[in-house]
């Protein structure tokens, strides 16, 4: 079974002085035993989804007892939405301004849409979503991830084609957000049915035309 480096806390040790300092800090991850983890936990959403997710069967196909799992992940709902969102990680890319507009809108949307419709990306999303709506920390962990990777270069994109010209200077960035990703949502969640591969080319399509000048 694989344990983290800290060694537990000595109930003998006086709780102050600079050891209880170096507990407090908090378990240094091992990045092995992490990934066992994150990969355990998106194979149990992939086949249990969140209401049926198990810490327990986590920790037990990880090789990771489940007390480390609580010491590195505030919650089930955390370590849920951690699973997923490290499949995307290094998966996202930024187009040179010099690109298409429509090609920089779905290099924004592709990783997800991508994870989506691999393997069992669709369950396994569908249970983190449902996690994220859930549980209030995890549901920060997924919009913190959300406005870094799609608010914030979404903006840059739609400010820049505004000066432009080609999109309206009054444009919303909820809305932009909501129109490209939205139906996302709602296919996964709602309908829990597979997302098309056509959805990258109508997704930007549709916002285009919602944005465009009068």
């Amino acid at each position: 079974m694989v344990e983290d480096d800290i060694i537990p806390a000595d109930p003998a040790i006086d709780p102050d002085g600079d050891e209880a300092d170096r507990r407090r800090v908090g378990p240094k991850r091992s990045e092995a035993s992490t990934n066992a983890v994150l990969i355990a936990a998106y194979a149990e959403l992939s086949e249990h989804g969140w209401r049926g997710f198990s810490v327990d069967r986590v920790a037990k196909n990880a090789k990771a007892s489940k007390q480390t799992i609580y010491r590195w992940w505030k919650s089930a709902a955390c370590l849920s939405v951690d699973c997923v969102l490290g499949t995307l990680a290094g998966k996202t890319s930024t187009l040179p301004v010099s690109a298409d507009v429509r090609d920089r809108l779905a290099a924004i949307i592709d990783p997800l849409l991508i994870a989506v419709r691999t393997g069992d990306g669709a369950h396994a999303w569908r249970g983190a979503l449902l996690a994220a709506a859930d549980d209030g920390e995890a549901g920060e962990i997924f919009r913190a991830w959300f406005a870094e990777n799609v608010k914030i270069p979404l903006r840059h994109i739609l400010a820049e084609q505004a000066l432009k010209g080609t999109v309206r200077r009054d444009w919303d960035i909820d809305l932009a957000t909501e129109l490209l990703f939205g139906p996302i949502w709602h296919r996964l969640i709602a309908m829990r049915g597979p997302v098309p591969e056509i959805y990258r080319t109508r997704l930007v399509d549709t916002l285009l035309r919602a944005i465009a000048p009068v």
